[in-house]
Protein backbone atom coordinates (compact mmCIF):
# COMPACT_ATOMS: atom_id res chain seq x y z
CA UNK A 1 0.00 0.00 0.00
CA UNK A 2 2.40 2.43 0.98
CA UNK A 3 4.23 1.58 -2.18
CA UNK A 4 1.43 2.36 -4.56
CA UNK A 5 0.63 5.72 -2.73
CA UNK A 6 4.28 6.41 -3.41
CA UNK A 7 4.39 5.96 -7.04
CA UNK A 8 0.80 8.18 -7.27
CA UNK A 9 2.70 10.97 -5.41
CA UNK A 10 5.41 10.54 -8.33
CA UNK A 11 3.00 10.26 -11.15
CA UNK A 12 0.51 13.79 -9.55
CA UNK A 13 3.74 15.53 -9.35
CA UNK A 14 5.23 14.50 -12.80
CA UNK A 15 1.81 15.01 -14.45
CA UNK A 16 0.81 18.93 -12.80
CA UNK A 17 4.35 20.03 -12.68
CA UNK A 18 7.72 19.96 -14.71
CA UNK A 19 11.40 19.18 -13.92
CA UNK A 20 10.52 17.14 -10.70
CA UNK A 21 12.75 14.84 -8.52
CA UNK A 22 12.04 13.07 -5.21
CA UNK A 23 14.89 12.64 -2.68
CA UNK A 24 14.85 11.28 0.83
CA UNK A 25 11.20 11.91 1.30
CA UNK A 26 10.81 15.50 0.46
CA UNK A 27 10.03 17.08 -2.63
CA UNK A 28 12.54 19.79 -5.04
CA UNK A 29 12.51 21.13 -8.03
CA UNK A 30 14.78 22.80 -10.62
CA UNK A 31 14.86 24.65 -13.78
CA UNK A 32 11.65 26.25 -13.11
CA UNK A 33 11.04 30.49 -12.39
CA UNK A 34 9.16 30.33 -10.06
CA UNK A 35 8.67 34.15 -10.27
CA UNK A 36 6.54 33.41 -13.44
CA UNK A 37 3.78 31.25 -11.37
CA UNK A 38 0.67 32.70 -10.30
CA UNK A 39 0.73 31.82 -6.19
CA UNK A 40 -2.72 33.04 -5.89
CA UNK A 41 -4.14 30.46 -8.58
CA UNK A 42 -2.32 27.72 -6.97
CA UNK A 43 -3.02 28.59 -3.56
CA UNK A 44 -6.72 28.15 -4.41
CA UNK A 45 -5.91 24.87 -6.29
CA UNK A 46 -4.30 24.15 -3.37
CA UNK A 47 -6.58 24.68 -0.54
CA UNK A 48 -9.36 22.95 -2.73
CA UNK A 49 -7.35 19.58 -2.92
CA UNK A 50 -6.44 19.94 1.27
CA UNK A 51 -10.21 20.60 1.74
CA UNK A 52 -11.40 17.68 -0.63
CA UNK A 53 -8.95 15.66 1.54
CA UNK A 54 -10.42 16.25 4.78
CA UNK A 55 -13.76 15.12 3.28
CA UNK A 56 -13.02 12.27 1.93
CA UNK A 57 -9.54 10.88 3.74
CA UNK A 58 -8.13 10.12 -0.17
CA UNK A 59 -4.77 10.28 -0.40
CA UNK A 60 -4.52 11.37 -3.94
CA UNK A 61 -6.26 15.14 -3.03
CA UNK A 62 -3.56 15.36 -0.59
CA UNK A 63 -0.52 14.62 -2.41
CA UNK A 64 -2.07 17.32 -4.94
CA UNK A 65 -1.93 19.43 -1.97
CA UNK A 66 1.19 18.80 -0.73
CA UNK A 67 3.04 18.94 -4.15
CA UNK A 68 1.35 22.72 -4.79
CA UNK A 69 2.04 24.00 -1.01
CA UNK A 70 5.47 22.73 -1.59
CA UNK A 71 5.43 25.01 -4.97
CA UNK A 72 4.04 27.74 -2.85
CA UNK A 73 6.51 28.10 -0.41
CA UNK A 74 9.44 28.01 -2.95
CA UNK A 75 7.51 30.66 -4.89
CA UNK A 76 7.24 32.57 -1.29
CA UNK A 77 9.73 31.42 1.16
CA UNK A 78 8.42 33.46 3.78
CA UNK A 79 4.19 32.78 3.24
CA UNK A 80 3.98 31.19 6.95
CA UNK A 81 0.65 30.19 5.60
CA UNK A 82 1.68 27.87 2.82
CA UNK A 83 4.64 26.40 5.35
CA UNK A 84 2.06 25.45 7.58
CA UNK A 85 -0.27 23.57 5.24
CA UNK A 86 2.92 22.19 4.22
CA UNK A 87 4.07 21.03 7.34
CA UNK A 88 0.47 19.94 8.43
CA UNK A 89 0.58 17.88 5.07
CA UNK A 90 3.38 16.10 5.65
CA UNK A 91 2.55 15.09 8.87
CA UNK A 92 -1.24 14.04 7.58
CA UNK A 93 1.08 11.69 5.00
CA UNK A 94 3.24 10.09 8.19
CA UNK A 95 6.40 12.16 7.14
CA UNK A 96 6.84 13.66 11.17
CA UNK A 97 10.20 14.70 10.42
CA UNK A 98 9.48 17.41 7.47
CA UNK A 99 6.16 18.21 9.19
CA UNK A 100 8.50 19.22 12.25
CA UNK A 101 10.93 20.70 10.19
CA UNK A 102 8.64 23.04 8.54
CA UNK A 103 6.70 23.89 11.68
CA UNK A 104 10.17 24.65 13.09
CA UNK A 105 10.65 26.74 9.58
CA UNK A 106 7.18 28.79 10.44
CA UNK A 107 8.63 29.57 13.76
CA UNK A 108 11.77 31.00 12.93
CA UNK A 109 9.90 33.48 10.96
CA UNK A 110 7.29 34.77 13.55
CA UNK A 111 7.65 32.63 17.20
CA UNK A 112 4.70 34.30 17.93
CA UNK A 113 2.47 33.24 14.62
CA UNK A 114 -0.82 32.31 16.47
CA UNK A 115 -1.59 29.84 13.16
CA UNK A 116 1.65 28.23 12.93
CA UNK A 117 1.44 27.82 16.68
CA UNK A 118 -2.11 26.43 16.48
CA UNK A 119 -1.67 23.88 14.11
CA UNK A 120 1.68 22.69 15.49
CA UNK A 121 0.05 22.16 18.94
CA UNK A 122 -3.07 20.13 17.07
CA UNK A 123 0.09 18.21 15.88
CA UNK A 124 1.27 17.22 19.26
CA UNK A 125 -2.28 16.71 20.22
CA UNK A 126 -2.87 14.14 17.66
CA UNK A 127 0.14 12.24 18.64
CA UNK A 128 -0.45 12.57 22.86
CA UNK A 129 2.65 14.90 23.67
CA UNK A 130 0.50 16.94 25.74
CA UNK A 131 3.03 18.93 27.18
CA UNK A 132 4.23 20.09 23.79
CA UNK A 133 0.87 20.96 22.63
CA UNK A 134 -0.06 22.76 25.54
CA UNK A 135 3.21 24.50 25.08
CA UNK A 136 2.66 25.67 21.85
CA UNK A 137 -1.87 26.14 22.31
CA UNK A 138 -0.85 28.82 24.99
CA UNK A 139 1.30 30.69 22.83
CA UNK A 140 -1.36 30.69 20.22
CA UNK A 141 -3.52 31.62 22.97
CA UNK A 142 -1.86 34.79 24.24
CA UNK A 143 -1.42 35.77 20.40
CA UNK A 144 -4.92 36.76 19.32
CA UNK A 145 -6.44 33.48 19.44
CA UNK A 146 -7.77 33.54 23.05
CA UNK A 147 -11.59 33.33 21.57
CA UNK A 148 -11.36 30.08 19.83
CA UNK A 149 -13.66 27.84 21.23
CA UNK A 150 -12.00 24.74 20.13
CA UNK A 151 -8.67 25.99 21.57
CA UNK A 152 -9.75 26.73 24.92
CA UNK A 153 -11.05 22.84 24.74
CA UNK A 154 -8.48 21.68 23.63
CA UNK A 155 -6.58 23.59 26.58
CA UNK A 156 -9.11 22.44 28.95
CA UNK A 157 -8.94 18.71 27.99
CA UNK A 158 -5.08 18.71 28.58
CA UNK A 159 -5.46 20.44 31.82
CA UNK A 160 -8.12 17.50 32.55
CA UNK A 161 -5.48 14.88 31.44
CA UNK A 162 -2.92 16.27 33.94
CA UNK A 163 -5.18 16.84 36.52
CA UNK A 164 -5.47 20.54 37.24
CA UNK A 165 -9.24 20.53 37.22
CA UNK A 166 -9.67 23.78 37.87
CA UNK A 167 -7.28 25.08 35.14
CA UNK A 168 -9.76 22.78 33.12
CA UNK A 169 -12.46 24.03 34.44
CA UNK A 170 -11.57 27.79 33.44
CA UNK A 171 -10.91 26.96 29.94
CA UNK A 172 -13.99 25.22 29.46
CA UNK A 173 -16.08 28.20 31.01
CA UNK A 174 -13.90 30.06 28.38
CA UNK A 175 -15.20 27.91 25.76
CA UNK A 176 -18.90 28.08 27.11
CA UNK A 177 -18.50 32.17 27.32
CA UNK A 178 -17.46 31.82 23.32
CA UNK A 179 -20.08 29.69 22.68
CA UNK A 180 -23.00 29.38 24.68
CA UNK A 181 -24.89 26.80 22.66
CA UNK A 182 -22.16 23.89 23.19
CA UNK A 183 -23.86 21.20 25.38
CA UNK A 184 -19.90 19.85 25.72
CA UNK A 185 -18.33 22.48 27.03
CA UNK A 186 -21.51 23.00 29.77
CA UNK A 187 -21.57 19.73 30.49
CA UNK A 188 -17.81 19.39 31.33
CA UNK A 189 -18.19 22.36 33.44
CA UNK A 190 -21.31 20.89 35.39
CA UNK A 191 -18.54 17.22 35.67
CA UNK A 192 -15.89 19.36 36.92
CA UNK A 193 -17.94 21.48 39.46
CA UNK A 194 -19.05 18.82 40.71
CA UNK A 195 -15.67 16.74 41.27
CA UNK A 196 -14.36 19.78 42.69
CA UNK A 197 -17.24 20.07 45.54
CA UNK A 198 -18.54 23.42 44.04
CA UNK A 199 -21.96 24.47 43.56
CA UNK A 200 -24.01 25.10 40.30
Amino acid sequence: MQAICKWFFILIIFTSLPVFALEKGGISYDGIDYSKLNASKIRTEADAFWDKYEQTNDLAFLTTATAKYYVLTKINPLDIYSIVQLAKSYGELGNYKYAKSYFNRAISIDKNDPYTNYYYAEFYFKRNNYRKALRYYMIAYDSSYSNNENLNIKIATIYEKFADLHKAKYYYERAYSINSSSGYSKDKIIQLQSILGESK
